[in-house]
């Protein structure tokens, strides 16, 4: 009955120091709007990157929003999507926004499906009578809010697009010019409660199908492009140029990890209370 009762009942986002929050992506509050949520989203992606590192060194991965705001805020680390797009949600709900999170499924180029339900967790913002796709926790994902409708859009570099399936699931596609478009994931605009994506949580954090335990992983927006490391490899891309760099240990991966995302070693390890 408890866990019934949770689901038919909205519960507010857990508090959060907004002022905190809003300093390590380097904004003020500002009143809501659609202007303001394109600033807030921007600057989450320029500075909060999206990583697996806590997979690979042994830091289990809750949905504990104040372990995660200790994190993201304090300690100046980065997260997969539930915790990024998670603690974004939370920051959205405080500065005045209407929206909630949804389940999306990732697609695989190579196996030509869609994974899991709850495989990953976006937000829908409702603004000037429309709504809005918003995700800070997709990697190389949108740098500005999709408008949930069938046109075209731009943001920054790239075009996207929302095609429907049979069910009327939406279909994120991407483009670099209008003349091919990517499939990146589908997803509803039904609002889900945090506890429903622990289980994919887990499985995305211990099983062997998961994509984020083969390899470390971590990558950044940048002003100019995007800098992404695993433990084999530096990509940047800057002005559409990309350079790649071979990585041959742990010390050279620490070693790009503290250069290119200000993260040291000592930044992986969690708080002990």
């Amino acid at each position: 009955m408890n866990k019934l009762n949770f689901f038919q009942n909205k519960p507010k986002a857990s508090k959060i120091d907004v002022e905190a929050y809003l300093q390590r992506i380097g904004q003020i509050r500002e009143e809501p709007s659609l202007q303001y949520l394109k600033k807030v989203q921007k600057a989450h992606l320029l500075n909060v990157p999206f990583e697996n590192l806590d997979i690979h060194y042994g830091s289990k991965i809750i949905l504990d929003y104040a372990k995660i705001f200790e994190k993201i805020v304090t300690r100046k680390r980065g997260g997969f999507c539930y915790e990024a797009n998670g603690l974004f949600y939370h920051l959205l709900y405080h500065l005045g926004f209407d929206c909630h999170v949804i389940a999306a499924q990732v697609f695989d180029e190579q196996s030509e499906e869609f994974g899991r339900p709850f495989d990953h967790m976006a937000i829908v913002v409702n603004l000037d009578n429309d709504q809005w796709l918003v995700d800070v926790g997709f990697g190389d994902g949108p740098i500005s809010p999709i408008k949930i409708s069938k046109e075209i859009q731009m943001d920054y570099t790239r075009y996207w697009k929302l095609d429907t399936d049979p069910d009327e699931n939406f279909i994120l596609k991407v483009s670099n010019d209008t003349s091919y478009f990517k499939t990146k994931y589908l997803f509803t605009t039904e609002e889900k409660q945090l506890i429903q994506f622990m289980e994919m949580c887990e499985y995305h954090q211990n099983s062997a199908a998961s994509p984020f335990t083969g390899k470390k992983l971590i990558s950044q927006l940048t002003a100019n492009g995007r800098v992404t490391l695993t433990d084999k490899k530096l990509k940047i891309l800057e002005l559409g140029e990309v350079v790649e760099t071979d990585i041959m240990h742990e010390d050279e991966f620490l070693s790009k990890l503290q250069h290119h995302f200000g993260i040291t070693h000592h930044q992986l390890i969690p708080k002990v209370e």
